[in-house]
């Protein structure tokens, strides 16, 4: 059992590790079960892993970690999910769907989600693999360092990553490290590299820029703040939506001269769509942004989609939105 104030090993945070990324990697550089360390610190009451600490990480997590491992409680706090409040979302929630941010679906110990994602070039050629805090984030599906796009299940078998789970039920020799499948033991760096593909040139140059300034630390002084963010998610919930009926992606595939795949029904929300959907969704929404008034009024004046599911339960969109929306209400400004 590991004693003392500091822990015999205790690594960092890497650039945009994730928490529990980070715990993981403590465990294993202190040769030592993760549920082990786990135990230890908190005891079977509190286990951590009963919980998305990546969303939810209480205060008493923090401070513990950061007691053993020498860490500002500030850093830790920023390796959570919770750093995007104010950036992509409004304000924290303990539960239901959080804007942008992918879910896992958490089961006991187990992860039925596919929010987990990762990108194959990243862990390959990381000295030491991790994963990034950016990749639970609902519009990054592809990598802006590598142009490929992240995976969100293991390759071979097709198993929701869960990171926590690589020595469960095995002898620690036998475990494999951070970048393995904990089902099937396959190497997430061996994944495939597919390049990412956008509605157009100008579509792919923003989403990588949008990438970029999370990745950077640079979302601070983006020019993008959490309206724009707002408004990208409403793109493609209406994009994406029953009620619009696919009107509206029918009619972005007929501007793009693009077969576009048909979506799979019933997906509640952006978030729960798996990443290739995603990835369309987000796309077809920043071609809109590239030049929203003229093509939401093209598309208006089609009658691919209606004044009322571009405001459906947005509450407080931007008003640069909501001044080129009101124009499309036919019942105050009819044509």
């Amino acid at each position: 059992m590991l004693s003392g104030t500091l822990w015999p090993a205790h690594p960092k945070l890497l650039p945009d590790e994730l928490l529990s990324s980070w715990i993981v990697r403590i465990a294993e550089t202190n040769g030592i079960r993760l549920y082990t360390l786990t135990l230890g610190l908190f005891g079977d009451r509190l286990t951590p892993w009963h919980r998305d600490i990546d969303r939810l990480a209480p205060k008493w997590l923090l401070k513990a970690i950061c007691t053993k491992t020498g860490t500002s409680y500030w850093d830790a706090y920023h390796a959570t999910l919770t750093g995007y409040r104010t950036y992509l979302y409004p304000y924290r929630q303990t539960s239901g769907q959080l804007r942008w941010i992918l879910p896992v679906s958490v089961f006991g110990l187990d992860r039925r989600g596919y929010g987990q994602q990762f990108c194959p070039a990243c862990l390959a050629q990381d000295a030491t693999p991790y994963f990034r805090r950016f990749w639970r984030v609902g519009f990054a599906t592809f990598c802006p360092a590598h142009g490929c796009m992240l995976l969100d299940a293991c390759y071979e078998c097709g198993a929701p990553v869960a990171l926590h789970r690589r020595d469960i039920g095995r002898e620690l020799k036998e475990s494999k490290g951070l970048a393995y499948c904990q089902r099937c033991g396959a190497d997430y760096g061996k994944g495939p590299h597919v390049e990412a593909v956008g509605a157009d040139s100008s579509g792919i140059a923003m989403h990588r820029a949008l990438l970029e300034s999370l990745t950077t630390g640079a979302s601070a002084k983006s020019e993008h703040d959490i309206g724009f963010f707002a408004v990208l998610h409403q793109l493609c919930k209406v994009l994406g939506s029953g009620a619009n009926k696919g009107r509206l992606y029918c009619w972005v595939s007929k501007r793009l001269n693009r077969s576009l795949p048909p979506l799979l029904p019933q997906r509640a929300t952006v978030e729960s769509h798996r990443i290739l959907e995603r990835h369309l969704l987000v796309s077809l929404a920043l071609w809109f942004l590239d030049d929203l008034p003229t093509r939401l009024t093209a598309a208006w004046c089609d009658r691919a989609v209606r004044f009322n599911h571009l405001l459906k339960d947005f509450a407080q969109p931007p008003c640069w939105y909501a001044d080129i929306c009101m124009p499309l209400n036919r019942s105050k400004f009819p044509r």
